[in-house]
């Protein structure tokens, strides 16, 4: 991908994301009607998932080997635990929706959209880009498919957190553009809890913002979260609470 083509592709990728930012307020305003905005949404978010993953694609990690910011110090610090845990969910989604004919690694390859989500929580952690992949592809066929825009959105983080060879830039432009399918998931559905639990941890341990962090994990817990998560945000429920009690109590 040549430098103009890249510019081109992270113009595109601002202007849809803007687009569908715009599109909520009009349609809080009353500016839109439900058609137009069902069929602009569709449109939006679906060349939205593809400019990001064009341009995921044109970053694969280069051969040479940059030192760590200390950005990516903090927050590959934590990446383990939260990849074991997302693993762990993914096991436990598979486990509870087996389709006709499926076999224990839930791939069918029908190409349907459940096949496409079996395949991509089978692959989970494992092979991230190949998730990404097939989460970008459900993506195509339903814009609003709040599983895969969470963990389309949650894998770009892990991604990005995982990546010591893209520029700082890229990283935290990869980082921010799950931040944004994350915030679309609970858009798309508001009680589905896994979009809410992922923005919680994601506030809180890698962006510190405790504040932000709480109204999301407050409302991973009370939407009934796979027990992996919620186990996770349970415990970081408390250190939230103290950092906003701390940040209250000092300001004057």
């Amino acid at each position: 991908m040549t430098p103009d083509e890249r510019s081109a592709l992270e113009e595109e990728r601002a202007f849809l994301l803007s687009s569908l930012a715009d599109l909520e307020r009009e349609r809080a305003a009353g500016d839109v009607d439900d058609a137009d905005y069902a069929s602009l949404k569709d449109s939006y978010t679906a060349r939205a998932a593809d400019a990001i993953r064009r341009l995921r694609e044109a970053d694969a990690p280069k051969k040479s080997v940059r030192a760590s910011s200390p950005w990516r110090v903090v927050i590959g610090s934590l990446v383990v635990l939260v990849v074991a845990i997302t693993a762990g969910v993914l096991v436990a989604r598979n486990a509870g929706e087996r389709l006709p004919g499926q076999t224990m690694t839930g791939s069918i390859g029908d190409g349907s959209v459940s096949s496409l989500l079996v395949q991509a929580r089978s692959v989970g952690m494992q092979e991230i880009p190949t998730a990404l992949d097939l989460y970008s592809q459900v993506l195509a066929v339903e814009p609003d498919n709040v599983e895969a825009l969470s963990y389309f959105g949650w894998l770009t983080i892990i991604s990005a957190t995982q990546d010591t060879e893209s520029s700082d830039e890229q990283v935290r432009d990869r980082f921010q553009s799950g931040l944004v399918l994350l915030r679309q998931a609970t858009i798309a559905d508001p009680e589905y809890p896994d979009a809410h639990c992922f923005l919680g941890i994601a506030f809180f341990r890698f962006l510190q913002d405790a504040e932000a962090a709480k109204g999301e994990v407050d409302q991973c817990l009370s939407s009934n979260p796979p027990a992996e998560v919620a186990a996770l945000v349970e415990n970081l429920s408390g250190d939230i609470d103290a950092a906003v009690a701390s940040t209250t109590t000092s300001q004057p």
